[in-house]
């Protein structure tokens, strides 16, 4: 199994903080305690029997106060908090350049075409292309987090239901269904935008009216910015996922009133 990208153990050491203040504050984070997924889907549960009349005891009956939406806002909160620590740690300067599951590589066609280049003393771009493809990719990280938030707010309380009740991944999979093609167009002509901003089209242009020279060479079909917008995407909803895990698992993010409200309610 391979280890833990920087940026995970990042999270990690930020989870460990969290848990040791939640414990001072006399909250439970042990292994028996109920992750917050598991607490939003007895929330979920709590409410509808309640709005059909049914069920009893103590976590119906304190349920009483709050409405589906409240629970179902609540976890539109914990994924938006997600959201936003994932774009902005991807859109800092090496955010994806330095990360090694994010880092954005050249197409196999462009590195070919950079090693004939390379045999033939004509110089060396694939670096340079790189590294700005990467900062393109940087760049575009707030209109993702806009994209995704966006995503988030139309969530209906079945796609709530639908989450809390499915696989590991449920939110990351609802998010890239939702907004997986909108994020993709959007961030083509962005990603586009950033990658002529950064040089990097102009690099690749130069490259390959070298690599033209070359006698018996195939033609070089690659598009910079479809290959940058799909990595891009790649890398994003990768650690959209390990936030979701964290999320799943981390008593200690109920951070806001909303949150706080339904599951202490639930304790």
């Amino acid at each position: 199994m391979p280890s833990l990208p920087p940026k995970s153990k990042t999270f990690t050491r930020l989870i460990m903080s969290a848990s040791f203040l939640a414990l001072m504050a006399g909250i439970s984070v042990d292994a028996s305690a109920q992750s917050f997924f598991d607490k939003a889907k007895e929330a979920l549960g709590s409410v509808t029997r309640n709005s059909t009349g049914s069920g009893s005891g103590g976590s119906s009956a304190s349920m009483a106060g709050l409405s589906d939406e409240t629970v179902s806002d609540a976890l539109r909160q914990a994924l938006d908090k997600g959201v936003e620590v994932v774009t902005t740690d991807l859109g800092v300067t090496d955010g994806f350049n330095a990360d090694p599951v994010a880092h954005i590589p050249l197409p196999d066609s462009v590195k070919h075409a950079q090693s004939l280049l390379s045999a033939a003393g004509l110089g060396s771009y694939g670096e340079e292309i790189e590294l700005r493809m990467n900062r393109a990719a940087e760049q575009t990280m707030q209109d993702a987090g806009e994209i995704l938030v966006d995503a988030v707010s139309r969530m209906t309380l079945e796609d709530a239901k639908g989450i809390l009740d499915g696989p590991e991944d449920a939110a990351t999979k609802y998010l890239r269904r939702v907004s997986g093609g909108d994020i993709e167009n959007r961030l083509r002509p962005v990603i586009g935008d950033a990658l002529a901003e950064t040089g990097a089209l102009q690099l690749y242009d130069q490259m390959m009216g070298q690599y033209d020279t070359l006698p018996m060479v195939p033609d070089i079909k690659a598009s910079l910015s479809d290959h940058a917008t799909n990595k891009a995407m790649d890398g994003l909803f990768y650690y959209i996922a390990k936030q979701e895990a964290d999320i799943r698992n981390d008593p200690a993010r109920w951070t806001t009133d909303v949150l706080k409200k339904v599951f202490s309610t639930v304790n």
